[in-house]
């Protein structure tokens, strides 16, 4: 029992590790920068594009996984997994509204097309939560061709697909890269919140 206690703990710090890690490399470039009221949009682009933040956020992360999976019984496991899907989600929509609100705020919360623009360029931002939303239907999921076809499979692919258009079309017409991650950014969202239909039973006769 302790050792299972000692593991969910490090497995909540390490679920902490992207958050401590962006918010003390982000204050040390604010420091170097100069203090001032608004976060420096540089700032915020240099955290949110550093691959090297990114990687460390998801090792920490499917670190942390690991640790709770192997600790957890075996009889237990099935409902670890459904909760840590639940947890990989919640941490998901956390990181995307830290990154929603640090771009309003490097923008001085007025110039939402500033913040729009710093929030699609800044990419992982937007890749890490829609990985975690990805690694948390894979823990779930049953691994059926007909369990991939389905809202949140869509919305994480559209999401992912941002920076691609940014980089990709981008690099030929920039008003199109931005136009299309702002499309597959409508999308992706769009796909989370609107509740899918039910489909109705079959009435007897």
């Amino acid at each position: 029992m302790a050792t299972r206690g000692y593991a969910e703990d490090v497995s909540t710090l390490l679920f902490l590790v992207p958050f401590l890690a962006s918010g003390i490399y982000g204050l040390v470039l604010w420091v170097q920068s100069g203090i001032s009221v608004v976060l420096p949009s540089s700032v915020y682009l240099t955290v949110t594009r550093d691959p090297v933040l990114f990687i460390i956020g998801s090792l920490s992360i499917m670190l942390g996984v690991m640790i709770e999976v192997t600790s957890a019984d075996p009889s237990t496991r099935q409902a670890k997994l459904a909760s840590l899907g639940n947890n990989l989600q919640s941490i998901a929509i956390a990181s995307l509204i830290l990154v929603v609100v640090s771009a309003l705020y490097a923008n001085g919360f007025l110039d939402l097309s500033g913040a729009a623009t710093d929030f699609i360029v800044g990419r992982y931002g937007l890749v890490f939560p829609a990985m975690l939303v990805l690694l948390s239907y894979l823990l779930t999921a049953r691994f059926k061709w007909v369990s991939l076809m389905n809202r949140k499979v869509y919305a994480v692919i559209a999401l992912l697909l941002v920076p691609a258009s940014i980089y990709e079309l981008g690099k030929r017409q920039p008003a199109l890269g931005l136009g299309g991650a702002l499309i597959l950014l409508i999308v992706g969202v769009a796909l989370f919140i609107i509740p899918e239909r039910k489909k109705s039973a079959p009435s007897a006769e």
